[in-house]
């Protein structure tokens, strides 16, 4: 039979040990709540709709809980939508208020994203292009504001920089501030020969193309298939002018690793 001391030890044990279990349980808990409502705090600052609010994610002792003010019904849905995509199946408590007046602008994290999702395209198109790419162009992006700085070899260079910036998805105005020096021809000339030269992969140029008729305002890409073959690009679908086939078949004529475009599109003028 064991000491009475030694059943007391150990049920001290046993209960220090369910005391740090429940301990432990509970911490964890409330780390991933926090995590939770971090995700979700970020997911509606960078909402188009929602950024402008001063909405607030905490974690509660069931789950998260939303507060604020938000101008009507369908913004307090889509806040508590944005919550329970991150939620991990916890419980919403969305105590927004319906009382707030519209926002004049996005909220800062919003426009800051924007920015950066605006840069990278045009970063991609100037990269993905023949005469462009390995020009070395600095850009900032400021609220959907291009300035282009650097150094080409000729005012075509230049201006095609900015006509490919202007008609970049995002973008509402560009500043110019690239200068012009024909002693940097030659050097650009061989640095673009050996990108225009390079073997791709039938995949890279295809996913590449698609991408870049995205980026451009000018051509809808969701009417215009995409596909290539050793090199060639394909291009079906239709268009509504042929300034817009010209784009889109200009486009893939300069994409690194393609040599011939084959061109299927047709215009269909809208009714």
């Amino acid at each position: 039979m064991s000491h009475p001391r030694t059943l007391a030890h150990r049920l001290r044990r046993c209960t220090t040990h369910a005391l740090a279990a429940a301990l432990v349980l509970q911490c964890a808990a409330a780390v991933a709540a926090s995590g939770a409502a971090t995700r979700a705090q970020t997911l509606i600052d960078l909402n188009p709709i929602l950024s402008g609010y001063a909405i607030q994610v905490r974690p509660s002792d069931t789950g998260l809980r939303l507060e604020g003010s938000v101008a009507d019904a369908a913004e307090q849905q889509l806040a508590q939508a944005l919550a329970v995509l991150v939620a991990d199946g916890a419980e919403i408590d969305n105590a927004l208020g319906l009382d707030a007046e519209l926002p004049d602008t996005p909220g800062p994290l919003f426009g800051a994203d924007e920015d950066a999702t605006i840069a990278t395209r045009l970063r991609q198109t100037l990269d993905w292009q023949k005469d462009t790419a390995g020009l070395g162009i600095e850009l900032e992006v400021n609220r959907g504001e291009v300035r282009l700085n650097g150094q080409v070899g000729t005012t075509g260079t230049k201006d095609r920089v900015a006509a490919l910036a202007a008609t970049t998805e995002g973008v509402d105005a560009v500043f110019n501030y690239i200068s012009v020096d024909p002693a940097n021809i030659p050097a650009i000339r061989e640095q673009q020969a050996q990108l225009a030269d390079a073997e791709r992969a039938d995949a890279w140029i295809a996913s590449r193309l698609r991408r870049l008729l995205q980026f451009d305002t000018t051509v809808n890409a969701h009417s215009i298939e995409v596909e290539a073959r050793d090199g060639t690009a394909i291009l079906s679908g239709a268009v509504t002018s042929s300034a817009e086939r010209n784009v889109a078949e200009g486009l893939a004529a300069n994409l690194p690793g393609v040599r011939e475009v084959d061109s299927r599109l047709v215009i269909e003028r809208p009714r």
